[in-house]
């Protein structure tokens, strides 16, 4: 019986994907067998690309499962094992977002009679994969964790155990009662092999943490401890390349195995580690055990580990962060560039590791491609396209207004070409920046890197060459120099006063921010923040204006009827109602609302909380509800901010002051 029977009497032209007619269905389903591995790597990726793009279900999708069902049932075949996950994919209830979503999971739910037998393949990566179908399959749950069970039981490829005992955990919130807690506790303790036994406590943590052993450390230490000398499974490098997403993904996962014994034991740390969430000193302590191995690999992993942990949750994260920094200095050449990542945005979190990150500093060569990913980090980072980046050492160092960051610093600013981001890390060095004055001066021609120069001498006082600021009016960097200077940038207030009325509305209402700033007159700032109260930022300078903006106060007011999707119209209300008025009672209400609705407001409303002082104690539940909360308050789990952990511990600073002065 041919294979493929029917596949070109379907109308793909009239069917679709993600981006558009589905007419090459045909050919990649296909390619899916074809003999070459390579080809059969393009198909995959096209079927992920196209016909279940980023989780989206088309009708494409489901009309091509039947043809993937005779793939899977057809042992012998080359590919099976990625139709198998391909079709766990299509058929997970989690990603049925619409009409063709559901009819896709039923699809698969339809046919689990067909792929019930796969338990028993020939083939451990068909097996593997199969276990993902049934921890989706929307069949008998029961059932399943019978089978599943009843399979491990005879299971001797350890790969495939360990996709038992994950898809036994998926299934765990949908049986009720502790049978299958039990079952995989019983895993986690009696076990013969470390990885099984870890992903047990993997899934126990995720839907059944009580079922977790009384001190998860010391256990999960153990378990690392025999499966990093014992070692896990890892394919061999296939030997070819694809240009797709699926192969660049297979190229760097045979990249990062190549040398090690253990490959496969880092996505059972960041996953056992992620799945204990809240219990950050049990994270610590099995992250900092690891970190104090005298095997370079745990100790990689660990620390790779332990920077999501500090970026995401909040703690005493002092040894941890020692530890990291310890890493610098390792002679594996995969440790220093890892620890040095982990540490580039911490900020204050990172003096644990000032003394490692200078002597990282004293050995690193002063500049080396992007494409140099071993020994310790440059001092700068130099690119294809001829630019140049701050080493995330140096930009560590200097964020801890650290002496010695002050040569590779000096250095950076002494070459023809400075990093982009040169003053961005000159200011985050604070009064320091003095002695380099005149290099900053020298290098403010320079378009790439003037921005942050700018800024960094802004924070100079009355060192800052006020002069050489004004001479670059009206970009971005030179206005918020002047603002932050204030008073010492009195001879800058004529050329502010004539872009109060500039075209570009940024520009105005920076240059009358400056001039407040610079000379205290509100009446010659408030036409030009009046006329654009549709600008956050006119709004925001309004309301630090205080009395003088009192008899602006019923605008203000009416703003509060407008859509404020983010809350910061409220939150610049409420500074200029307590600013003006002392109107606690009026601010706090728009406050606490504007806190609830955009976590990024958290920040100012704290700082206009500090200003209120015993006034605002009626936010003191408020206040004390953020500091027991455990999450980073702009943590989302995925995605990654420069300033995350910087704001978070600046917030938490914040409620500390505000509680202490009531």
């Amino acid at each position: 019986m041919d294979l493929f029977a029917g596949l070109d009497d379907v109308d793909w032209s009239a069917l679709t994907h993600a981006y558009g007619p589905a007419v090459e269905v045909p050919e990649l389903v296909r390619g899916l067998v074809a003999d070459d591995p390579a080809v059969r790597e393009s198909a995959l990726d096209g079927m992920y690309g196209a016909v279940h793009h980023q989780g989206s279900v088309f009708d494409s999708t489901v009309a091509a499962i039947p043809f993937l069902l005779e793939v899977a049932g057809r042992p012998g075949l080359p590919g099976r094992a990625g139709v198998v996950g391909y079709l766990a994919s299509v058929g997970d209830p989690e990603e049925a977002y619409d009409e063709w979503g559901r009819r896709a999971v039923d699809a698969v739910a339809d046919a689990f009679g067909l792929l019930a037998p796969l338990l028993d393949d020939p083939e451990p990566a068909v097996r593997k994969a199969v276990c993902e179908v049934f921890a989706v399959c929307r069949a008998d749950a029961g059932w399943i964790a019978d089978a599943l069970g009843e399979r491990l039981s005879r299971e001797t490829d350890t790969d495939v155990q360990t996709a038992i005992v994950a898809a036994l955990g998926r299934l765990g919130a949908r049986l009720p009662g502790p049978v299958l807690a039990e079952r995989l506790s019983d895993v986690a303790a009696r076990h013969p092999d470390p990885s099984v036994r870890l992903t047990a406590l993997v899934q126990l943590a995720e839907f059944a943490p009580d079922a977790l052993p009384d001190d998860v450390p010391t256990v999960a230490l153990a378990e690392f401890t025999r499966l990093y000398a014992g070692g896990t499974s890892a394919a061999e490098p296939a030997g070819f390349t694809t240009p797709t997403l699926i192969g660049k993904l297979r190229v760097h996962a045979e990249e990062e195995a190549a040398g090690r014994r253990a490959p496969g034991a880092y996505r059972l740390l960041a996953d056992l580690s992620g799945q204990l969430g809240d219990r950050v000193e049990d994270r610590t302590r099995l992250l900092a055990g690891l970190l104090e191995s005298a095997d370079w690999e745990p100790r990689l992993d660990a620390v790779r580990a332990a920077s999501y942990l500090v970026e995401v949750w909040r703690g005493d994260h002092r040894e941890v962060v020692r530890l990291i920094g310890e890493q610098l200095l390792a002679p594996e050449p995969r440790l220093p560039p890892a620890a040095a990542s982990a540490l580039k945005g911490l900020g204050p979190v990172a003096a644990p590791a000032a003394d490692p990150l200078a002597r990282s500093i004293e050995t690193a060569p002063p500049e080396a491609p992007h494409t140099r990913e071993e020994g310790p980090p440059a001092w700068i980072t130099t690119w294809a396209t001829g630019s140049s980046s701050t080493g995330p050492t140096v930009r560590a160092l200097a964020a801890l207004g650290d002496p010695r960051a002050l040569v590779p610093v000096r250095w950076a600013l002494e070459r023809r070409e400075p990093p982009e981001d040169i003053g961005h890390v000159v200011r985050s060095l604070g009064p320091l920046a003095i002695g380099l004055l005149p290099l900053v001066r020298a290098r403010l021609g320079r378009d790439s890197c003037r921005g942050g120069l700018l800024l960094a001498l802004g924070e100079l006082g009355e060192a800052a060459p006020v002069s050489d600021i004004v001479r670059y009016l009206p970009e971005s960097g030179a206005l918020h120099a002047l603002r932050a200077l204030g008073a010492h940038a009195a001879r800058a207030a004529r050329p502010l006063r004539r872009l109060l009325d500039h075209d570009h509305h940024w520009v105005a209402i920076a240059a009358a921010a400056a001039l407040w700033r610079v000379e205290g007159d509100a009446d010659r700032v408030l036409p030009t923040l009046l006329s654009r109260l549709d600008q956050p930022a006119a709004l925001e300078l309004i309301a630090e204006l205080g009395p003088a903006a009192g008899p602006h106060l019923p605008v203000l007011r009416a703003l509060l009827d407008r859509p404020d999707p983010n809350g910061w119209h409220a939150v610049h209300v409420a500074e200029a109602l307590w600013r003006v008025e002392g109107d606690a009672e009026a601010a706090l209400p728009l406050l606490t609302a504007a806190w609830h609705k955009n976590v990024h407001v958290r920040v100012t409303v704290a700082r206009c909380l500090a200003e209120m002082g015993r006034a605002a104690a009626p936010a003191a539940p408020l206040l004390r509800e953020e500091l027991a909360r455990r999450r980073r308050h702009t943590s989302t789990g995925s995605g990654w901010s420069s300033d995350q952990v910087v704001a978070d511990e600046e917030l938490l600073r914040l409620c500390r002051d505000v509680l202490a002065a009531f």
